[in-house]
């Protein structure tokens, strides 16, 4: 029997070394030991975004993701993703229908067979994308994530993002962590703001 937190960790590890290299040793020290010092107070409260992004070093240009990292980047993973969610959604499952029910004018319900088809399956973020069912398989590390991809040095970018609305405020936790991230790392606040109507009228003559 095998570990699931394992397993799921075992799927992303080339994404999290990316991120591991993006945020580097002082943004990621800061964080462990805020958790380390007040997990009940550091547990909440982080950004609601991370956005990250590669560049090749030498001319500024966007790395592919789903070539250098694959997993859950690779656009077989991202494919298989999209056929799970519409299955999804084809399922007779009555309160994802539109909101309406969908029971018969006769009160008897219709088949299941789409739910219990998607149930039995789940995808698992491999490197080459592919779909693993729930079954007993031997898990092996990935290949080592090295910092180059077509013969050139890469470099890995994030963001951290707290999205508000125009009247929302950030909590003490909220701030605690944007002050903390953006030390060492680049953190910032996203509002958005309801679209600004011009006041001028045209007037017909």
């Amino acid at each position: 029997h095998t570990d699931p937190a394992l397993e799921r960790d075992l799927d992303q590890v080339r994404t999290l070394s990316m991120l591991a290299a993006g945020f580097g040793g002082k943004m990621l020290s800061s964080i462990f030991r805020c958790l380390f010092f007040d997990y009940r107070h550091y547990s909440g409260g982080l950004p609601d975004l991370l956005l990250v992004r590669a560049l090749y070093c030498t001319s500024g240009q966007l790395v592919d993701l789903g070539e250098w990292i694959g997993e859950c980047f690779s656009s077989e993973y991202q494919s298989e993703l999209k056929a799970k969610q519409v299955s999804e959604i084809l399922g007779d499952r009555d309160e994802e229908f539109l909101g309406c029910s969908k029971v018969g004018d006769s009160g008897a319900r219709s088949s299941n067979r789409f739910k219990s088809s998607v149930r039995r399956g789940s995808i698992s973020a491999r490197p080459n994308g592919t779909e693993i069912l729930n079954q007993s398989k031997e898990y092996k590390m990935p290949d080592r994530l090295r910092l180059e991809h077509n013969d050139q040095k890469v470099k890995v970018e994030c963001m951290c993002v707290e999205v508000k609305s125009q009247n929302d405020r950030l909590d003490p936790r909220q701030e605690d962590w944007l002050n903390i991230l953006d030390q060492h790392g680049n953190a910032r606040v996203c509002k958005f703001q309801k679209p600004k109507h011009s006041k001028s009228k045209t007037r017909g003559k």
